[in-house]
């Protein structure tokens, strides 16, 4: 086991992580801090970071380097990005730094900040072909994607921070400002070709969409507070720049949301993002909690542990093996061996009912998971299992889609439709999508009770069906014994009767 950190220090705020990477490759978030330090402040009259400013880095650089220390990591990887880059006495603060905290700070340019922000978003979000933009305190890089690999990027010189400060005089920005602001935005963005109009799924790092994704939640009672992966529509961010744009600062550091140090940048941050997705013409945003410090861990990974470059293949499935090695405390073997089984059910009832290939890799995720919920007690693990299911890092999925994995595994061990009304992600879903977790988790159970004695002495299942009836034929090996399994699969009859309005019918035989 080691412990590595990383720290992305920004224009506005600098970012800390320590991971814990386990002999078995899994890996886990065990510490994370976030300051505020406006490392970029005052600097642009003489493009000089000022004392004050530096100041408060390095004591924050110095209070992470002890954390690490303290809890035994021995390796930090930090970078700093345009702030340092274009500050005139850049140099002269790594160096500063070097010095009264021992750490390495590398500052990188815009290029690689882009691309460890796509290895950030590439490894977290199921899409391949979209933009992607972080925006800092100081600059924007704009990534454009195609089969999940970037195909142009640019960083450009405007910031939440650095767009205020040029073209906001006092505590609020005047129409006149905002005019002028908005047209400094699209002169920068008109020299970029390669982007108008690409009409490609926007993707956006940074505190600024971060905050936007917040108050759009607050404002439509979204159930769940997970920003990661949330849809933000044109038409609810340009309500919320009109809204942001008539208050003063003080009205706007009481909007729910919207984080007190950020109230004095977002018009200008929000300005940007709106002018970006006309642009491009998109008409949603999927925001991302991961970015650059991610793309550093995932830059690491990939060249200690995985691939040179660093991209995971099938996102979904590495992070849902990661989340079962990291949590699993039993056998690993009956959790593959009854997602293997699971998956060779449902590719049979799926020809009757049609749930659709996706359903499928969900399905496969809550049968990975569906006994963790036992390291933290055996008796109601069904509602554990869940719990931690829709509270992992399993990426590539919709806040709705992980809700349905957490359903689909509880259901499996007998919860009922009262569970889920009972939790804040019930909301997200249809009439259609219970029947349909009803009807699935019905497949995860049979699974499940085939292999109860934890054997796996089942080599094959068949599934055949009539009007009344749902016949299914496992081929065992020789000598196997079924007696445990019949019971408990005999306790499926009826839900099976519920779900489906057949009988279910299960017959054992040996394999030659």
């Amino acid at each position: 086991m080691k412990r590595v950190s990383f720290i992305d220090l920004g224009s506005n705020s600098v970012r800390f992580v320590i991971i814990e990477i386990n002999e078995n490759g899994s890996y886990q978030l065990i510490y994370q801090q976030k300051e505020s330090i406006r490392l970029s402040e005052n600097m642009w009259e003489k493009n000089k970071l000022t004392e004050e400013a530096m100041e408060r880095a390095i004591m924050t650089l110095k209070a992470f380097a002890h954390m690490a220390e303290a809890m035994d990591s021995l390796e930090i990887y930090a970078v700093a990005t345009a702030a340092v880059r274009l500050a005139k006495n850049g140099n002269e603060f790594l160096k500063l730094v070097k010095d009264r905290t021992g750490i390495d700070l590398e500052c990188i340019d815009g290029t690689e900040e882009a691309y460890l922000g796509f290895l950030g978003v590439v490894n977290t979000i199921g899409l391949r072909d979209f933009i992607l933009f972080d925006l800092g305190g100081a600059s924007i890089e704009v990534t454009l994607v195609k089969d999940r690999t970037v195909k142009h990027s640019v960083s450009l010189p405007m910031g939440a921070l650095t767009l205020t400060g040029k073209f906001q005089s006092g505590d609020e920005m005047s129409e006149k400002e905002r005019k002028n602001l908005i047209s400094h935005i699209q002169d920068v963005l008109s020299k970029e070709k390669w982007l108008k109009d690409k009409q490609l799924p926007l993707v956006g790092i940074g505190g600024t969409v971060r905050n936007l994704a917040k108050i759009d939640q607050r404002a439509h009672n979204y159930p769940i507070e997970k920003l990661h992966n949330y849809e933000l529509s044109f038409e609810r961010l340009d309500a919320i720049y009109e809204d942001v744009c008539t208050r003063t600062l003080e009205q706007r550091r009481k909007i729910s949301g919207l984080s007190f140090e950020r109230a004095d940048i977002i018009v200008a941050g929000t300005a940007l993002i709106r002018e970006l997705m006309l642009f491009v013409d998109a008409n949603t945003i999927r925001v991302s909690g991961c970015g650059l410090r991610d793309g550093l861990f995932y830059r690491y990974y990939g060249r200690n542990y995985m691939n040179e470059n660093g991209i995971v293949d099938d996102i979904l499935l590495h992070s849902a093996e990661n989340v079962l090695l990291n949590m699993v405390q039993g056998d690993l073997i009956h959790a593959k061996y009854i997602t293997n089984l699971a998956k060779m059910l449902y590719d049979q009832w799926d020809k009757v009912y049609q749930w659709g290939p996706r359903m499928r890799e969900l399905l496969q995720v809550s049968s990975l998971l569906h006994d963790i919920g036992k390291t933290i007690n055996y008796y109601g693990h069904a509602r554990h299992s869940a719990y931690l299911i829709v509270n992992s890092s399993l990426y590539g999925l919709s806040h709705k889609e992980q809700a349905i994995c957490a359903f689909v595994a509880a259901n499996s061990h007998g919860t009922n439709s009262k569970f889920i009304k009972a939790s804040p992600y019930g909301h997200l879903l249809t009439a259609d999508d219970r029947v349909m977790i009803a009807q699935v988790s019905l497949v995860l159970a049979l699974a499940e009770a085939i292999d109860e004695s934890h054997e796996q002495s089942a080599v094959l299942v068949n599934t055949e069906f009539t009007d009344k009836t749902i016949n299914v034929t496992v081929w065992k090996k020789p000598g196997g014994n079924t007696s445990i399994a019949e019971v408990v699969i005999g306790k499926l009859i009826k839900q099976c009767k519920k779900d489906f309005r057949k009988n279910l019918i299960v017959e054992w035989r040996e394999a030659l």
